[in-house]
């Protein structure tokens, strides 16, 4: 049996993928987006909400162009063509309905390995307060 190993190219290339990603969501760029989505991609964000792909792709074509993400870390451990990932992220958003879904951000998520790169299968978002200055 295959053993999960860190892999720290894995954990580079899926945090530009995941900055390609929070790319779109700021420029509005959702057929672009659909191709960083696994098919059956699920997403939990921060406030408890359950997406699946299309659903996160109408939530991201809410926000406004105003919208930053700020990706601080990525940590990958991989199985055959399984990433597990983790890491922190900050994002400044506001939906056009004046949500605002602005957080920091650690995140689990599972991105798979489909057609020669990493899509995301599922991403879930639990919110903290950063300590300190």
């Amino acid at each position: 049996m295959d053993r999960w190993r860190w892999d720290l190219a894995t954990a580079a290339r899926i945090k530009e993928r995941f900055r390609g990603w929070t790319d779109c969501n700021a420029r509005g760029a959702m057929d672009e987006l659909s191709g960083f989505l696994h098919p059956d991609f699920v997403y939990v964000s921060v406030f408890g909400r359950r997406y699946d792909k299309a659903g996160y792709i109408e939530l991201a074509s809410q926000v406004t162009s105003d919208t930053r993400y700020e990706i601080a870390d990525v940590r990958a451990r991989v199985r055959g063509d399984v990433a597990e990932v983790d890491g922190e992220y900050h994002v400044a958003a506001v939906l056009r309905s004046g949500e605002d879904l602005s957080a920091h951000t650690r995140f689990t998520a599972s991105w798979v390995r489909e057609g020669g790169d990493w899509v995301a299968l599922t991403h879930h978002g639990t919110r903290y307060e950063p300590a300190g200055p």
